[in-house]
């Protein structure tokens, strides 16, 4: 595996909670992060990025699913110190084991995402939506989309 830091940004929309949802990542190499401004003029840094429509979802589901394919997407490429960002503080404590997972829908998807950081072994840290621009862009510019199939990209 690569010994390079990346450091990935997770988020998940949904309009109606439930409603149509999608979820958003973008992954740097740690310490390129850069501005929601710079990433839609062109200035795309990212390792990858990944955005996707899946179906009707409540935002919590959404939220699980960008971690799920995050992580995915690292194992895929061979990443590891990984540091995963969400601004979902119920999913990042949940996964760390903070909080039970109560809600029936949700206890699948912490299944695969719990299953997957034990071979990433991702940081996860809760960050303020504001710190979390550019998936939260991708996740609504997927669910702007009128296409249903996933765009990804890995630079």
């Amino acid at each position: 595996m690569s010994e390079t830091a990346v450091s990935v940004y997770c988020d998940g929309a949904s309009r109606g909670n439930p409603g149509p949802a999608a979820y958003g990542v973008a992954a740097f190499r740690k310490g390129e992060e850069i501005s929601l401004n710079a990433f839609r003029a062109g200035e795309d840094n990212t390792i990858f990025k990944l955005a996707e429509k899946i179906g009707e979802r409540t935002n919590n589901e959404a939220e699980y699913f960008g971690i799920i394919r995050a992580l995915e997407k690292c194992l895929e490429l061979g990443l590891s110190s990984v540091v995963v960002h969400s601004d979902s503080e119920l999913v990042i404590r949940q996964l760390r084991g903070e909080y039970k997972v109560k809600n029936g829908n949700l206890k699948p998807l912490f299944a695969q995402a719990h299953a997957l950081a034990q071979r990433v072994r991702p940081v996860l840290v809760h960050i303020p939506r504001e710190k979390n621009q550019i998936a939260d862009y991708l996740a609504n510019l997927a669910l702007d989309c009128s296409a249903n199939s996933p765009f990804t990209n890995h630079g």
